[in-house]
């Protein structure tokens, strides 16, 4: 079966990160995979006001287009996240759209869509943006795989299929084989948390999806440390954070 991904391009130049995304996109259309690169300089998306309407109604009050391609986010089998490195982390104007994505944080809609990384730096930076690009994977609900990095060293070196082989593994594999890592396990526990106390609209979200008597959002390989940790940082939290809901 055809799978389709979307590579976010977070750079106003089309040039070193737009470059490999466009080598990429050949590569694993050989693959039987479709990739329709987006640039994030095309869309009308304008800064978080922090009015927590899309917390607390479930949409955003601004009108531009922040949800438009929110949604086109839900309707990709992977994504591929990627951003040039400035001030040693991602582009301002990914954090823009990654602020405004805050309610997946609360009831994710793009769960265990695999999520591939891109970064080009003229010298460093690479460890921390891929670590923030990570993160907000992991908080959306999405599977990390690979990370793909080229610097001024390396920049015309061609991307090889071992670069993105967990991605391209995972675009085909059943969620059951997945293997999470303590870092996902431990924000799930997070969210469910906050879902069971805090945001009515979260609770009847996570009720609706099954979540609430889960591990995670979906069944998943393990490690029984993993496990274990869950469990702990769940009862404390459980314990310390007060019931606000009606």
């Amino acid at each position: 079966m055809k799978k389709r991904v979307i590579a976010i391009n977070s750079s106003k130049r089309k040039r070193n990160t737009y470059g490999l995304l466009e080598q990429m996109s050949k590569q694993l259309k050989e693959n039987n995979i479709d990739v329709d690169i987006v640039n994030l300089f095309d869309y009308d998306i304008r800064p978080c006001i922090g009015c927590e309407h899309c917390l607390r109604k479930g949409s955003c009050n601004i009108n531009d287009e922040g949800e438009l391609l929110m949604k086109k986010l839900t309707e990709y089998d992977g994504i591929i996240l990627s951003s040039p490195v400035y001030m040693g982390n991602i582009s301002g104007q990914l954090k823009v759209f990654i602020d405004r994505t805050c309610r997946w944080f609360h009831r994710p809609e793009i769960v265990g869509k695999p999520t591939l990384f891109v970064t080009t730096t003229a010298a460093s930076g690479i460890r921390d943006t891929f670590k923030s690009l990570e993160t907000v994977a992991i908080q959306w609900g999405a599977f990390p795989t690979d990370y793909i990095s080229r610097n001024t060293k390396n920049m015309t070196k061609p991307v090889s299929d071992k670069e993105y082989k967990k991605f391209l593994i995972h675009l085909f594999l059943p969620r059951e084989k997945y293997k999470l890592s303590m870092k996902q396990v431990m924000h799930f526990q997070v969210q469910k948390v906050l879902a069971e106390k805090i945001l009515k609209i979260d609770r009847v979200y996570w009720e609706k999806e099954g979540w609430l008597n889960t591990r995670y959002f979906y069944n998943a390989k393990t490690s029984p440390i993993s496990k274990g940790m869950g469990n702990l940082l769940y009862f404390i939290l459980n314990k310390r954070v007060e019931n606000k809901q009606e």
